[in-house]
């Protein structure tokens, strides 16, 4: 009867990297002016256009709203700018900035890996702050509030990992926890590279390491 081939194992790696991380202010100075020419349900203020990630994008505030479902709210939204082809994921973050002095407060949005697609749909909060609450609030002073957004672009990257650790051969339970002379005489086998490292490992388990 032939001997069974030996056992193999090989790792490949799918990790989730930061491709970039970008910060971006948009101030919203004369808010009450500002309201009655943009309190129209779905009109919107644009930011300039920023940089993270290596790609283009651009902030949206609607003082009343993005639709009629949100009108009375203070609506934000990130979209992608430049035109540029694929899709992008990334984590989002919108706070409000208190002024210099105010007392701590936080006002803020998360959210993780937002895909992103070429053509410029947003992606936000359509009720991000009531108006009437941040009229009250210290977020507004002298007519003005700023928003940050912290935009951090996230890659998928893949790599064939050429050593394989002893932590990869416990999770597919290559490595035996034995603790008798069977274990020796099982892993003990013709030099193979990966049977030699489990051979070695699980005598150093057993508390034999000198054979």
């Amino acid at each position: 009867m032939s001997p069974s081939p030996p056992a193999t194992l090989t790792v490949s790696t799918v990790a989730a990297a930061v491709g970039g991380v970008g910060h971006h202010l948009l101030k919203v100075e004369g808010y009450s002016r500002l309201k009655r020419t943009h309190g129209v349900t779905g009109s919107c203020l644009e930011s300039g256009e920023f940089t993270a990630g290596g790609h283009a994008w651009r902030l949206l505030c609607y003082l009343n709203g993005n639709r009629e479902e949100s009108a009375g709210f203070v609506s934000l939204y990130l979209k992608r700018a430049g035109g540029a082809a694929g899709v992008v994921h990334a984590e989002i973050e919108f706070e409000l900035v208190r002024h210099h002095g105010a007392a701590a407060a936080t006002h803020g949005k998360y959210a993780r890996a937002v895909p992103f697609d070429a053509d410029g749909k947003e992606w936000g909060y359509p009720k991000f702050i009531a108006a009437k609450k941040l009229e009250r609030s210290r977020f507004l002073r002298d007519d003005c509030f700023a928003v940050r957004c912290k935009v951090t672009v996230v890659e998928e990257r893949a790599a064939v990992e050429e050593d394989v650790t002893a932590e990869d051969m416990e999770r597919v339970g290559l490595v035996c926890q034995c603790k008798d002379e069977s274990c020796r005489f099982k892993h003990e086998s013709p030099a193979q590279t990966l049977r030699e490292k489990i051979a070695l490992i699980c005598r150093f388990i057993c508390g034999d390491a000198s054979t």
